[in-house]
């Protein structure tokens, strides 16, 4: 594996609308042509992600203050398992040393059909250096458990991460991001 290479978004739609739409639930997307909207916004970044030539995954970032929010995070299906998700991750936390790290995973429920794979996620979040903020989100009936990854051990509270949110979103929209 080589240094990894950031390309942004306009650069390559196809493959990374497939990953998008394949990595992540419907009930979990966001209309991609809203993801390439919102990402004109100074606030956002909408990369693909390759090394050398191929196409390794998509990273969709938002940031406040010192808060970077892994929005969205998709290896490629067929090169997981080989290192590249803690290489990215590895390049983020480089990128962002001054910066507090945020993002969701889905919660862990024993009675979920995908409960395994969200331990194993779970799992890699932690073992990259990424904490348990202890509280939770609910976003469009989805419950999502808050990880943070902060080399000064500063966490994101409740109230930043929705303060974050209002900024992204707006008043209306975050409105349906909510703490439980």
């Amino acid at each position: 594996m080589t240094d990894l290479n950031f390309v942004d978004i306009k650069e390559n739609n196809k493959d990374i609308k497939r990953l998008y739409k394949s990595a992540f639930p419907a009930n979990e997307r966001m209309p991609f042509w809203l993801l390439k909207r919102l990402a004109k916004k100074e606030n956002a970044d909408f990369y693909s992600i390759y090394d050398k030539e191929k196409f390794v995954g998509m990273i969709y970032n938002i940031y406040h203050k010192d808060i970077v929010f892994i929005f969205y995070f998709a290896i490629n299906e067929s090169l997981r398992g080989q290192g590249y998700g803690t290489k990215v991750l590895d390049s983020i936390k480089q990128k962002y040393d001054n910066h507090r790290i945020v993002l969701n995973i889905e919660e862990i429920d024993s009675n979920s059909n995908n409960n395994e794979q969200r331990l194993k996620r779970k799992k890699f979040y932690q073992k990259s250096g990424f904490k348990d903020l202890n509280y939770k989100v609910k976003e469009a009936g989805v419950i999502y458990e808050t990880l943070c990854y902060s080399s000064n051990n500063i966490m994101v509270s409740k109230e930043e991460y929705m303060e974050m949110m209002k900024k992204y979103f707006g008043k209306l929209i975050s409105k349906y991001v909510y703490r439980k």
